[in-house]
């Protein structure tokens, strides 16, 4: 009989005979059962960065808006003239934002608000087709850390352009659209040049994050041209 079948019925001899014991007790070597861990995917920490940044930025520019609002005395909606309970708040609401000097008109901050909501979400979702991308398929030859670069370039010049933006600095706040829309280009070229990528779903993925954002950049540029 094993021993471990007499050391068992000795110490519990209640337990059934048919206790399973194919247990191995012996030490597992030192990290033998844990994931390998590389350091991370740079590709995928510049996207949660990004994404954490930039949505801070979103919600710093609602706030700015607010604080607009409160110094043009500027209500978004006409309810908002009548309900005396809403009146309340925004005297709080103003007496906190409202100091400091008198900010551009509530309209241009929405301005900065809506050109975040159209340009910075399309770039992520290109950046995160290229990390559903099989390993090894196109890219131009770039790895996985110069297109994180990329992505925190985007980062800091969408910062810089609001700084610009809300302090009406011209032509700097052009400029660094400029260089951004031209960042997005070239992530949007990378990416399709992904299109042949084993996984039918994730080429779907990429060429349909690449088309899109190119489109918005010739909406800008029809835009630009109409204001011509």
């Amino acid at each position: 009989r094993p021993f471990g079948r007499s050391l068992l019925e000795h110490t519990c001899p209640h337990v059934p005979q048919s206790f399973p014991l194919g247990i191995n007790m012996a030490s597992p070597a030192p990290g033998a059962d844990m994931p390998a861990s590389d350091g991370g995917d740079p590709l995928v920490e510049a996207f949660i960065i990004a994404a954490t940044l930039m949505g801070l930025k979103l919600l710093v520019v609602h706030v700015w808006t607010v604080r607009a609002r409160c110094q043009h005395d500027d209500e978004a909606q006409p309810e908002d003239k009548t309900n005396r309970g809403f009146q309340l708040i925004s005297k709080v609401v103003g007496a906190v934002l409202a100091h400091g000097p008198m900010s551009k008109p509530p309209e241009l901050v929405e301005r900065l608000a809506k050109n975040a909501a159209e340009n910075e979400p399309f770039f992520m979702l290109v950046t995160l087709a290229l990390i559903r991308a099989p390993a090894g398929t196109g890219r131009f030859g770039m790895s996985n850390e110069e297109l994180a670069n990329i992505v925190y370039a985007f980062v800091a010049l969408r910062f810089v352009h609001a700084f610009f933006f809300l302090l009406a600095i011209q032509p700097f706040r052009t400029l660094t659209w400029l260089v951004s829309a031209g960042v997005m280009i070239t992530k949007a070229v990378v990416a399709l040049d992904l299109a042949t990528a084993a996984d039918p779903l994730a080429a779907a993925c990429i060429i349909t994050a690449a088309v899109l954002q190119l489109k918005l950049i010739l909406i800008h540029v029809w835009t630009v041209r109409a204001r011509c």
